[in-house]
């Protein structure tokens, strides 16, 4: 397990968009931000913001809480 926040981050957003069986594409445009920068959160190249988690969260149909618990 990655011990970094960023990381862990990475990991949960990918593995929750899997969940629900989403492609980046579909993802990117849900949550309205590029398909390149998603692809950089999921493997932890860049840290998002508070509006970006909860753009994606909204993109995901979970809350921020969802995304965030447990890192």
């Amino acid at each position: 397990m990655p011990t970094d926040i960023v990381e862990r981050f990475a990991e949960r957003l990918k593995a929750t968009r899997n969940e629900k069986s989403m492609t980046q594409v579909a993802l990117s445009e849900k949550a309205g931000i590029e398909t390149t920068y998603l692809s950089d959160l999921e493997n932890a190249k860049k840290e998002p913001c508070l509006r970006v988690i909860d753009m994606l969260a909204t993109g995901l149909g979970v809350s921020m809480s969802a995304l965030l618990k447990g890192l």
